[in-house]
């Protein structure tokens, strides 16, 4: 897999070429993809982690940053189709959560293989009514306040003018994709689907998350574990665990 030819994927530390599965990580708002390396690192050769780098991020940031989900996958979907010749999962935290989503719902309209697993983090199932307050739009002390509420992005980081000129245009543009993204009903995904929670996160219960089982005709399974909204990344360790049990099962049963 030729990183320099796949702008969406962020380059691997190792190229695992015998891999069984592929698991396309989505980040959350303002996040990077560069964090899933260490995902990488973290297991076996059996299983390659990839982090999808959206237009805008890191080193993309001289493209213009997308702010509806349906503008997003007419682009990246034909983008990612050429990796799709080995069995794959997708996960995403938070609008990760949903932009794996609605990869998976993209792929199945257009007649393109179907993921084995799809696993969701931190955000309520995608056809329920959701509160999001335009926080994108909000004045910059402001938005700092309701980041510092999910715990994501460190002290240190929002007190470094010069960081946050670069960070506050992504980060309302992600914001903005979350909300203004309207939900479409189609049939549920035969792909079977594993949310995780954090029992202390202040934006997504369990009964948002447990929802999630009407989008799947398959295996549902919610995870709780303890920790906030990004409880994937401090917990993770247990998620890789999860993540990495499931898709090797799932390879090794043939269940889609």
């Amino acid at each position: 897999m030729p990183a320099a030819e796949a702008p969406w994927l962020v380059p691997p530390a190792n190229s695992k070429p015998h891999a069984l599965v592929r698991v396309f990580c989505f980040a959350f708002a303002g996040g990077s993809a560069l964090q899933f390396r260490e995902w990488d690192a973290a297991v076996s050769a059996e299983v390659q982690i990839l982090g999808i780098q959206l237009p805008g991020h890191d080193y993309r940031r001289k493209e213009p940053l997308p702010t509806r989900v349906h503008d997003l996958m007419a682009t990246m979907g034909p983008g990612l189709a050429p990796y799709l010749d080995r069995p794959f999962a997708l996960l995403g935290q938070s609008l990760g959560a949903l932009l794996a989503f609605e990869l998976a719902r993209w792929l199945r309209r257009n007649g393109l293989p179907d993921a084995r697993h799809l696993f969701v983090a931190s955000r309520p199932a995608p056809h329920l009514p959701h509160g999001y307050e335009p926080v994108h739009e909000l004045p910059e002390q402001r938005l700092f306040d309701v980041l510092r509420l999910y715990g994501g992005t460190s002290e240190e980081v929002l007190r470094e003018p010069e960081l946050m000129r670069f960070f506050l245009p992504v980060i309302r543009a992600d914001l903005e994709m979350n909300r203004c993204s309207p939900y479409v009903d189609e049939p549920p995904l035969d792909v079977a689907i594993t949310a995780f929670g954090g029992h202390a996160d202040p934006v997504c219960k369990p009964f948002e998350l447990a929802a999630w089982r009407e989008q799947t005709t398959k295996a549902f399974d919610l995870i709780m574990m303890e920790g906030g909204h990004f409880v994937v990344h401090s917990r993770s360790r247990d998620t890789l665990r999860h993540v990495v049990s499931k898709c090797l099962g799932d390879h090794a049963s043939g269940t889609r």
